[in-house]
């Protein structure tokens, strides 16, 4: 849980005056009706320039130029994360001005635009999200392969293949897709479906068996099945783990932020 603990460290640092830390929380979804035609970059020019404003009555000069320079890095950071298309459905970042704190994620999770100068940072928003995305194994498959997503907050934390090997009768794990053999064609694949379907269930078990030693493994809070009904059921019905979420769709060959944006979506 590697977020999880930063995150932790977040809510230990605070600062004395002059020295100040921004919070931003940014929504950045296209999906989201109000945010059509990018209207979360006028939020982002009015939330800095409201910082600039409260920050001309302060009696610090060391304050004002704090302001200054960290506003510049935070649209410089925002915009060139947007020219990357590193823009999810939110964006919270969290920094001095010297960048002796400096944390910024770009999340698959909606947030709520907020931005704050103060002391310490303002976590209230960061820790409901904490709560409602747990760290989450998102378990993706399409017959005879698996994809293994580990999120928190909406963050990519992990991602891992499975395929059956059909001589062993076991699952492989490898990082990064595979392309299929010679069972791709013709009536090879279609006596490679048949098989796979004929001993469906001794597979699926042998799946369930490992990835319920990586979820304990790896401390997943929640998990959730994606891929067409008639597998997810079934597979389902092996967990003894409590399956917190099904999607019934076919997204296996999606990239990872495809997944993530469609399975997290509310």
């Amino acid at each position: 849980m590697l977020l999880q603990n930063r995150i932790k460290k977040l809510k230990q640092i605070s600062y004395e005056d002059p020295k100040k830390v921004l919070s931003v929380y940014l929504n950045t979804d296209h999906r989201d009706p109000e945010q059509q035609g990018g209207a979360w970059k006028i939020e982002l020019k009015n939330g800095l320039n409201e910082l600039a404003d409260a920050t001309q009555g302060s009696n610090s000069h060391e304050e004002k130029n704090q302001s200054q320079t960290i506003r510049q890095k935070v649209e410089k950071e925002v915009y060139s994360r947007e020219e990357e298309k590193d823009l999810f459905r939110g964006f919270v970042l969290f920094g001095t001005a010297d960048e002796d704190l400096w944390f910024s994620q770009a999340l698959h999770i909606p947030v709520k635009t907020e931005f704050h100068w103060e002391n310490k940072l303002v976590l209230e928003q960061l820790k409901t999200l904490e709560k409602d995305y747990p760290y989450t194994g998102i378990i993706v498959i399409q017959q005879d392969e698996v994809i293994v997503l580990e999120t928190e907050l909406g963050t990519l934390l992990d991602q891992t293949h499975y395929t059956l090997d059909m001589n062993t009768d076991d699952w492989r794990q490898h990082q990064g897709p595979q392309g299929n053999d010679i069972t791709q064609g013709g009536a090879k694949r279609d006596e490679y479906k048949e098989r796979v379907k004929e001993h469906q269930q001794r597979w699926f078990k042998a799946l369930v068996t490992k990835l319920e030693k990586r979820a304990g493994q790896r401390g997943w809070e929640q998990i959730y099945l994606v891929g067409e009904k008639n597998e997810v059921e079934p597979l389902k019905s092996y967990f003894n783990k409590n399956i917190d979420k099904t999607v019934p769709r076919n997204l296996l060959n999606s990239d990872a932020d495809k997944i993530l944006a469609d399975v997290l979506e509310d």
